[in-house]
């Protein structure tokens, strides 16, 4: 439902209620600014009988639900002291263990995205979604829609194991990273059921480890007062097919929230069938204070990788596929519950509980050694507990929250090697994970009216302790066992300075850490190579957790009722990164530590809107990564090792991203839209040293149309326009096809022009 949310933003009684958050930049409205919580041989699918007996369940519920009950508003009662009100903003469900803080009080650089963003352009998965961002670049290595990785700050978050990881994913507070190599399977990711997107950047001390260069904190919807039963259908380019099934509503005290989702798409490139089903169900109360919510999540989905072509193959078919028969299998369970209720006028109590069950088979087709077959396995659960106290310190405006989060997690990896007809078990391992996080913030207002009527200043210091344990069990009694323990204390400061309502100005300094992770411990050096990226068998040296240190500034400013502003610099420097390299004439890795890397750029965002008939954006990110110590590191490239000097810079960073968009709307049932990326060169994956000839940079140019009458909604989008031919992703491999195995440039195709149409229906 739509109503005003509002904030407490100055003496002890007086509220203002925030703005509404703009597309594209989402810097004005609240931030749920708080930690969210930590985180079978072969899948089973859900067949189109099982999808239309789903569907007919679900509309004899609604026939036998009757109508909903009446609902009541839920609102403060009125007060003596002035209310301000300001233009509504949507109350979504409530982000886990949230404390909505209003934006001039946070000092960072936070990006929103709300549902009307998310949803009608639509897109994939999430990187998609959010790849119109300031600085946001993707790189596609699996050859397929539903795999990207995403590059934000120059840290990297992708499905890709082997990849070393630096942004947190959270979907309703639980971290979805998984406990095998950090990495995030975003095809697992019900899209089409979040209501809200937050990207906070930088270390994140609230949103704990392996947040070195942001937190992406996703919110699912729930019933709302309106209820509401949709279909979707949609198609398109390479024999996509998209199918939707959504019923929402509420019955006071209760609401309640389904969505049945199935994906199939043939791919761009030979041999990449994929196919996606996807269930969200939520059910939530409010009730005498009590906000709770129970949502379960299924996924079962199995996804074909083209991965990369040697540039000699890429010239003759862009659509070959160089090793056809990988293939990526996963299937998901995941419930978790969330519960809020306020102790008081001031404190609130809020926690969350979940359990995770996730099974995955990964096979990898090699032309120069045995193909492999991974199966891991992943049961977590956990939760976390949190209380936050707003009152006023001599006056002034206090908000102070302190928060504890435990999980444990079991993992199993089985590699299997098949040559000739025969298979064999190369490695068998069980890790357990104990996760564990104390943390604390206060925000304290010290002072306000200093330049104008609503001027202020606002200090934010904020700690948090994490604590992870490894004790991985090697079955076949090798010597990949051991126990390592990772600890940290990361501290963060940060004041905003804001002369007006429409000027605010901030700068922060926080500490990030990541623990390094289940595969890159046991691949953790030249004698325990990994090939197909699976678990190692060989004693591994120590690897040490990454650090990060993390300098910010940066400015907000909205000079006219339709123009807003937004602006970042930053400097993240890190120790003893983790990186992946792979040894010459094969196709496996290793991992070790790099020493000193850094990360800095600038972040500007501009957005202008005419009513609500044009809307417009432009952002430009320039990122600089580099290497801050000479080191000597293993590539695929003869002879083997190459020197990588300080000031080199780190592989598949764009230096320079520029993307703009405009939405027009002739009349209110109709909107336009366009889109414009560039993206800067890229060093090749393999090429540290800066020696190659990099990935070179490209354009890409996408359009839409969108056309609602009654509950009708009929959309068309266009991907790649001009139909550009470029690549996303270099590395360097051998090619298994000619005689030698000589190693060349590998790159991913990125792929051709495309259309998607569809209608959807609500009623």
């Amino acid at each position: 439902m739509s109503s005003t949310l509002l904030l407490r933003a100055s003496g002890p009684g007086e509220r203002i209620a925030s703005p509404h958050s703009p597309f594209a930049l989402g810097v004005a409205g609240p931030v749920r600014l708080v930690s969210p919580g930590m985180s079978a041989h072969r899948p089973r699918w859900l067949s189109r009988r099982q999808l239309s007996r789903c569907a007919g369940v679900l509309l004899l519920f609604f026939v036998a639900a009757g109508p909903a009950l009446p609902a009541e508003r839920l609102g403060e009662a009125a007060r003596d002291e002035p209310v301000i009100q300001l233009p509504p903003v949507q109350v979504t469900a409530p982000a886990p263990l949230l404390e909505t803080l209003p934006r001039h009080w946070v000092p960072g650089a936070v990006d929103i995205l709300e549902r009307t963003e998310i949803g009608p352009p639509r897109r994939s998965v999430l990187p998609d979604v959010l790849e119109h961002l300031p600085g946001v670049s993707l790189q596609n290595e699996q050859g397929n829609p539903f795999q990207p990785t995403l590059t934000l700050r120059g840290f990297v978050v992708s499905p890709v194991t082997g990849l070393p990881q630096g942004v947190s994913v959270f979907l309703d507070g639980v971290r979805l990273n998984e406990p095998t190599a950090e990495e995030v399977n975003f095809d697992l990711i019900p899209l089409e059921a979040v209501d809200r997107i937050e990207v906070i950047r930088g270390p994140s001390v609230l949103f704990g480890r392996n947040t070195l260069g942001a937190a992406i904190s996703l919110t699912t919807r729930r019933g709302e007062e309106r209820r509401e039963i949709g279909t979707e259908v949609s198609g398109g380019s390479f024999g996509r097919l998209n199918t939707r099934l959504l019923l929402s509503g509420e019955a006071r005290p209760f609401d309640y929230y389904l969505s049945l989702t199935g994906i199939r798409e043939d791919g761009y490139r030979d041999d990449t069938e994929s196919r996606l089903a996807r269930v969200f169900a939520k059910v939530g109360v409010r009730a005498a204070g009590l906000d709770a919510t129970l949502s379960y999540q299924y996924g079962n989905n199995r996804i074909k990788q083209a991965g990369s072509l040697p540039q000699s193959e890429l010239g003759r078919d862009r659509r070959a596929n160089f090793t056809a028969g990988d293939f990526f299998a996963p299937e998901l369970h995941l419930a978790i519950l969330n519960v809020s209720y306020p102790v008081g006028e001031s404190v609130t109590v809020e926690g969350h509980a979940f359990v995770r069950a996730l099974s995955t088979e990964q096979f990898n087709v090699n032309l120069i050694a045995a193909n492999t077959r991974l199966l891991n396995s992943t049961v977590s659960t956990g939760g976390r507990l949190q209380a936050s106290h707003r009152d006023t310190v001599l006056g002034q405006d206090n908000v102070m929250i302190l928060g504890a989060e435990y999980a444990r997690t079991r993992v199993t990896s089985r590699t299997f090697e098949e040559s000739g007809g025969t298979e064999s078990l190369e490695a068998d391992l069980a890790d357990h994970q104990v996760a564990a996080g104390l943390y604390a913030q206060n925000t304290l207002v010290m002072a306000r009216g200093f330049a104008a009527p609503r001027s202020s200043i606002v200090l934010t210091v904020a700690a948090r302790w994490d604590y992870l344990r490894h004790e991985i069990d090697d079955r076949l009694g090798g010597p990949s066992g051991g126990v390592h323990d990772f600890s940290r204390l990361n501290p963060r400061a940060g004041i905003n300075v804001n002369p007006s309502e429409r000027l605010g100005f901030f700068a922060s300094y926080s500490e990030g850490f990541r623990a390094p992770a289940f595969l890159e411990l046991t691949c953790a050096g030249p004698g325990a190579v990994c090939p197909g990226l699976q678990v190692g068998v060989a004693p591994d040296p120590p690897l040490k957790a990454v650090t990060a240190r993390n300098y910010e500034v940066g400015m907000d400013a909205h000079p006219f009722t339709w123009l807003d502003v937004h602006a970042t610099v930053y400097r993240t420097d890190v120790s003893d990164d983790i990186f992946s390299v792979s040894p010459t004439g094969t196709t496996g890795v290793f991992f070790q530590n790099v020493g000193q890397t850094r990360r800095e750029g600038v972040e500007v965002g501009v957005r202008g809107r005419t009513g609500a008939v044009l809307e417009s954006y432009v952002n430009y990110a320039y990122t600089r990564a580099t290497f801050q110590e000479s080191i000597d590191l293993a590539t695929p490239l003869p002879p083997g090792v190459q020197f990588v000097a300080a000031g080199s810079s780190l592989p598949l960073v764009p230096r320079h991203r520029l993307n703009a968009g405009l939405a027009y709307r002739p009349w209110p049932w109709l909107t336009l839209s366009t889109e414009a990326s560039y993206v800067g060169s890229q060093f090749f994956r393999g090429d540290e040293a800066n020696r190659q000839r990099p990935l070179p940079a490209y354009w890409v140019l996408n359009g839409g149309l969108s056309a609602r009458r009654g509950g009708f909604e009929a959309f068309i989008r266009v991907n790649n326009i001009l139909d550009n031919r470029y690549e996303t992703f270099g590395t360097f491999a051998p090619n298994g096809h000619l005689a030698g195995n000589p190693v060349e440039r590998f790159l991913t195709p990125a792929s051709p022009i495309s259309v998607l149409a569809g209608l959807r229906y609500e009623y």
